[in-house]
């Protein structure tokens, strides 16, 4: 079974993600529900502030495999918006995706094009897979930018695959007419 897309967001500013909703369904990704607040103390678990938030860790812990598993049980490629995690360290942009397991992780940056990415994300997912956009972009531009994104690495991916089921169909012992 092919992996499904994570497109994950990292900011560094906050986007309008129910202004983007629409056009990412048109690309057959969705956003995946959670309850109110879930994105927030993930964001603090990821990055280990609970104590700066004025929090317990007992309150913040399972928040991101929550949303995770929200992801999981979506079915759909899925967008999730963490601008919190951009100056994440490597070792959190690691735990993060350790929870993404079974995806194909697909970073979406609004730094602009003067702001080089997350140096702790770009190294931990496959090259090509960090996609840095413009950061003066509407919700629905946005929106826009992020399908086709979607639709180009659903498209990489089902490029890739019938050649390993032809492989595989091949009857060894079987040669060609010459």
């Amino acid at each position: 079974m092919a992996k499904r897309l994570f497109l994950l967001h990292l900011g560094p500013d906050t986007v309008d993600v129910a202004a983007m909703t629409e056009e990412l369904a048109r690309a057959g990704v969705c956003v995946p529900a959670t309850e109110a607040g879930t994105h927030e103390r993930a964001a603090v678990e990821i990055r280990r502030s609970h104590k700066a938030a004025g929090l317990r860790r007992k309150h913040v812990e399972g928040a991101w495999a929550s949303l995770c598993r929200s992801a999981r049980r979506a079915k759909a490629d899925c967008f999730v918006s963490m601008p919190d995690f951009f100056d994440a360290a490597p070792e959190q942009a690691a735990l993060a995706l350790d929870g993404l397991a079974g995806f194909r992780v697909v970073l979406v940056v609004t730094s602009g094009f003067t702001t080089e990415p997350p140096v702790a994300w770009t190294s931990l997912v496959a090259e090509g897979r960090p996609h840095v956009l413009p950061s003066l972009l509407s919700a629905e531009q946005l929106g826009a930018q992020v399908a086709r994104i979607a639709l180009i690495e659903q498209q990489a991916g089902r490029g890739r695959r019938p050649a390993r089921i032809a492989r595989r169909r091949r009857v060894p012992g079987r040669r060609l007419a010459a």
